[in-house]
């Protein structure tokens, strides 16, 4: 090993538990993979992700981000991935992603922008747009996951060797996040009221409620979570054409026609339960 990296080792690792921590591992991680911007944060349980450090540029950019935080991190497949137990690893966003993500029409309102070019269909209002994302998972205690997203805006960027690279640095990464994490845990843990754990679930499996059966309820809750027919058919063990009339069912119910429609009703419904703070 080259004396230089040596020297990088040394100083990501005396960096662990201070405030420089997150940008000495962007560093490193930057001198062995090109990327454009870079966004670290953990999710605790089902409660709005905590914001650890991002690189990104600009107004719109920054007000994007705030969104994520906010609001529509919910339909990130990240997210939805760390709910359902996700393992440390490197990840392409894509492979995380349902399998109607890229063609559905379903994310769209205010704060999205459905776009063909961008990998999971939608971006958030204000994001950068046409970026190639990779996501690195560190599993910490406690169901907390954290999200190391890394960002490129040259096609191509995040080839299969720029993946291997970034395989052979994760136990590295794993380690010393992970005793960076015991340093910082304690600060953060007043951010956000335990009775906030749950609510983003909570708000999935409460929306219709009041007006759909529980089937079209389910049906409604895979499709907002990007799910195809064929897969909704499959999770729910029903044939294609049955998910079809409980679709249709559950738009006349919601006085919706469309998967736009249906996202952006969700969405309102989000925001009323979101909890203050």
């Amino acid at each position: 090993m080259p004396q230089e990296d040596y020297r990088d080792l040394a100083e990501l690792v005396g960096a662990i538990g201070a405030p420089t921590f997150p940008s000495v591992l962007t560093a490193w991680i930057r001198s062995r993979v090109a990327f454009d911007m870079i966004a670290i944060v953990v999710y605790r349980g089902s409660r709005p992700p905590l914001h650890i450090h991002d690189d990104f540029k600009g107004e719109q950019a920054r007000k994007g981000l705030k969104q994520y935080l906010a609001q529509t991190y919910i339909l990130n497949p990240f997210y939805q991935s760390h709910l359902k137990g996700i393992v440390s690893g490197v990840y392409r966003i894509r492979d995380l992603a349902p399998d109607d993500y890229l063609r559905s029409e379903v994310y769209r309102s205010y704060e999205i922008i459905i776009s063909e070019t961008e990998e999971i269909g939608y971006v958030t209002r204000g994001w950068p747009r046409g970026l190639e994302e990779i996501d690195i998972a560190v599993t910490l205690d406690d169901g907390e996951t954290t999200e190391i997203g890394i960002y490129s805006a040259e096609p191509g960027s995040f080839d299969d060797a720029a993946i291997e690279r970034l395989k052979g640095m994760l136990p590295l990464i794993e380690a010393s996040f992970r005793q960076h994490w015991q340093h910082i845990k304690a600060r953060h843990a007043a951010e956000r009221h335990p009775a906030d754990a749950g609510w983003a679930e909570a708000a999935y499996e409460s929306f219709g409620s009041d007006l759909l059966t529980n089937r079209e309820r389910e049906v409604v809750v895979l499709v907002l979570r990007g799910h195809s027919s064929d897969s909704i058919a499959a999770h729910l063990d029903i044939s294609r054409a049955t998910v079809k009339t409980h679709r249709k069912h559950a738009y006349e119910r919601l006085a919706i026609s469309t998967q736009a429609e249906l996202l952006s009703l969700f969405l309102q419904h989000v925001r009323e339960r979101m909890p203050a703070g």
